[in-house]
């Protein structure tokens, strides 16, 4: 007997271009406005890379049946089609959303799942990040069902009846928050020596200082990166990411697809590729846009209950109709 995953597709082939924010991603041009320099030049100042959109594609995705454990164990037999860095990802936002009310953590000794979720893929097939939007869990004998919503800017999750399951907001990535460069559209880059925006904020701190992840997410990337130096990038489930540049050094083990909780060390404060000093260039981004973390750090805190929202009963009427053209029942032959 064999098992035939009920994982299938749904909106197909949407074409995305998030222009510049997508264009960044590859030649590394927001790096090279990630900071400053560790040196000087009399000669001209380096030339930027030529700017190419990358074309992104986004799918709306459903998987669902019965099965059992955390939803990382659950996930490999609802969903073998999905790739293993796919599950990863799936699973570990699974576990967050659904931590206020699933104390027991994922199906347990069994129970029925259904997920609606978004994924976007980069232009070579590869998954760059996942969202999810709305799941069930059937669970000893209770069902809970969780949506996304955004509310003006600050995207949550809320149960059935508009309460908020998001336990905590932001919290900062240095122990000291010193602005040396705030986030801008303008600034005068000390290297490139052109007027160029800075898509994030620049903290000043001794060197070596623990860097500290500002949310719960996985881990995207890890290397280093162009003008950023060594740079981790966190992936949220909410539909944010984290980046954090000029690492010294990144915190050992930390590879794409591990998980990071709020708090955890990533790496230490360095001044790798264009810096001019000790610091810490830490940027968010919201569906891949930057946005002003300072601003970002404002919407912190639980969500607000959003039960008498006007948006929200349509909203979620949209996405529990997404939810039920998941599967329930795990076929087999």
């Amino acid at each position: 007997m064999s098992h035939r995953s009920p994982y299938r597709g749904g909106r197909q082939g949407i074409p995305q271009i998030a222009a510049l924010a997508a264009a960044v991603l590859g030649i590394g041009l927001a790096a090279a406005w990630a900071g400053a320099s560790s040196t000087t030049s009399e000669g001209p100042p380096p030339s930027l890379p030529a700017i190419a959109a990358v074309p992104m594609r986004v799918d709306t995705l459903f998987l669902g049946g019965y099965s059992r454990g955390s939803f990382s164990q659950a996930l490999p037999v609802l969903a073998s089609d999905l790739s293993d860095g796919e599950r990863g990802m799936i699973g570990r936002y699974l576990d967050k959303i659904f931590l206020p009310v699933l104390k027991q953590g994922g199906l347990g000794e069994g129970g029925r799942l259904r997920v609606a979720y978004e994924r976007t893929r980069r232009p070579d097939g590869t998954t760059r990040s996942v969202q999810v939007l709305a799941a069930e869990a059937a669970v000893s004998g209770e069902l809970h069902t969780v949506f996304l919503f955004e509310r003006g800017a600050a995207p949550g999750y809320f149960d059935d009846l508009g309460r908020s399951l998001d336990p905590s907001g932001w919290a900062q990535p240095l122990e000291s928050m010193r602005i040396t460069s705030p986030f801008g559209s303008a600034r005068m880059h000390p290297i490139l020596h052109r007027v160029l925006p800075h898509l994030g904020l620049d903290l000043g701190a001794a060197f070596g200082s623990p860097v500290r992840a500002t949310a719960d997410g996985s881990v995207s990337y890890a290397a280093a990166r162009g003008g950023y130096g060594n740079l981790v990038e966190l992936e949220h489930p909410n539909g944010y990411a984290t980046r954090y540049g000029h690492l010294s050094r990144i915190a050992p083990g930390l590879v794409p697809g591990s998980p990071v909780r709020q708090g955890d060390v990533i790496g230490y404060v360095g001044m790798t590729g264009l810096a001019t000093g000790p610091h810490l260039h830490y940027e968010v981004r919201r569906k891949g846009l930057p946005v002003d973390p300072a601003f970002a750090s404002a919407l912190g805190g639980p969500s607000m209950d959003v039960g008498y929202d006007a948006g929200w009963m349509g909203q979620r009427r949209r996405l529990m109709s997404l939810l039920a053209r998941a599967p329930t029942v795990l076929e087999m032959h």
